[in-house]
């Protein structure tokens, strides 16, 4: 199948490797899978950096002065701060979740067309089992 012949990449899958084919499923595609792994990893790091950016902000952050309203806004800053951080650390675990799928994902069908590429080029006895022993 060309190129051409593929739908567009919809939804929640665009750039994750995965096209609609047709009307009847997916097209997944190993190498822009693999691909994809370094630009989520780096996006992952990224967000480690703005996280100790963030913890080094928090640490440092002082009142201008002794008063009541410096003294409130500190406390406003610090709590300002501390959501940040919480959304941060969802933001790596998004990102590490999308990692975690694209590498599962990717090893799951390269053993599966290891395994198909064994089979069709082996005897019956070694396709038994896998969906090719028809």
């Amino acid at each position: 199948m060309s190129e051409g012949d593929r739908a567009h990449t919809i939804g929640p899958t665009v750039g994750a490797g995965l096209t609609a084919v047709g009307g009847a499923g997916y097209h997944f595609d190993p190498d822009q899978i693999a691909e994809l792994i370094p630009k989520w990893e780096a996006l992952r790091d990224g967000i480690d950096e703005d996280s100790q950016l963030l913890t080094e902000a928090g640490r440092i952050a002082t009142s201008p002065s002794a008063d009541q309203p410096a003294h409130d806004n500190l406390q406003k800053i610090d709590a300002s701060i501390g959501v940040a951080i919480e959304y941060n650390m969802r933001l790596r675990e998004y990102a590490q979740t999308w990692i975690d799928m694209l590498r599962t994902a990717n090893g799951t069908y390269r053993q599966q067309d290891d395994e198909a590429q064994k089979g069709l080029s082996g005897s019956p006895e070694r396709t038994r089992g896998i969906g090719l022993d028809q």
